[in-house]
């Protein structure tokens, strides 16, 4: 139970120190103006405010259940890849090798969006 305690504190504390960290304390201000525009209506503000504050729970909890999920299956993805990547990787690096020695060519048609953007600065001057 105490371990129970110590994990809800934790993340109760963390979440106080994300939600005054510099980049959402400036998300949060921007919503609390954005929301508090219409003051003459205090209920429908203070909806919104519930609102928006609802959303940013859902967010978070959604985030951190994907990172949980993430972290837990690590051990299967550590295993398949031990045993299949060298099986990958012994093909790929041979090819990788025949492009470096230039026994293998890699020919695009048409002119990159790249050089199509350095024409446009060019002309701009």
């Amino acid at each position: 139970m105490s371990e129970l305690l110590m994990a809800a504190g934790t993340a109760l504390w963390l979440g106080i120190l994300t939600s005054i960290s510099p980049c959402p304390l400036a998300t949060n201000i921007a919503a609390i103006s954005f929301i508090g525009r219409r003051v003459a209506h205090g209920r429908q503000v203070l909806l919104s405010g519930v609102l928006y504050t609802l959303g940013r729970v859902i967010a978070y909890a959604a985030l951190g259940i994907i990172l949980a999920f993430s972290i837990l299956s690590v051990t299967e993805l550590s295993f398949t890849l031990q045993r299949y990547m060298n099986k990958l990787l012994g093909p790929l690096l041979i090819v990788v090798g025949m492009f470096l020695l230039e026994l293998l060519s890699f020919n695009s048609s048409g002119s990159g969006v790249s050089e199509k953007m350095q024409g446009r600065i060019e002309r701009m001057g």
